[in-house]
């Protein structure tokens, strides 16, 4: 169940009993948006959307008490409608000062949300900076047609 998913690491990272796992995954559940978690707790993950299943793995995440969340592409099989609510989430983290790497294409999320952008090709970083600086006035070529395709 999803509420077994997000306690295990509550009760072994973090040595709290099952009964205040379950009371901290309703929590963190909730706090990513998972709409009545403390009714759906001992639902299983194939019953709910691709969205709230990513929701329900950063929940997941949180649970360890991670001082950085790694995110690569999140969104990327997410139905169109959907990626507002899992970049909706992420937004509430940032704001709470949560530091991340993620890796996206989703350029006005970078843009809004990061302190830093790092493009790379290859493996290899072409061009890094200010999000807001780099998508506006890219300086390497391939920055150029990248963004060109995307924006």
């Amino acid at each position: 169940s999803i509420g077994r998913q997000v306690a295990e690491p509550l009760r072994l990272h973090r040595g709290v009993s099952a009964a205040e796992a379950r009371k901290q995954a309703i929590a963190l559940l909730d706090r990513v948006g998972i709409p009545d978690a403390a009714r759906r707790i001992d639902a299983y993950p194939h019953q709910f959307s691709g969205g709230q299943r990513q929701r329900i793995t950063i929940a997941m995440a949180l649970a360890c008490g991670p001082d950085l969340l790694i995110a690569d592409e999140p969104t990327s099989a997410l139905d169109p409608e959907l990626v507002g609510e899992v970049l909706g989430v992420m937004r509430e983290l940032a704001a709470t000062g949560m530091t991340m790497l993620v890796v996206t294409h989703e350029m006005g999320f970078a843009r809004e949300v990061a302190d830093q952008l790092v493009f790379m090709d290859g493996g290899v970083v072409v061009e890094s900076g200010n999000p807001r600086e780099v998508l506006a006035d890219p300086q390497h070529e391939r920055t150029k047609g990248f963004l060109s395709k995307l924006l």
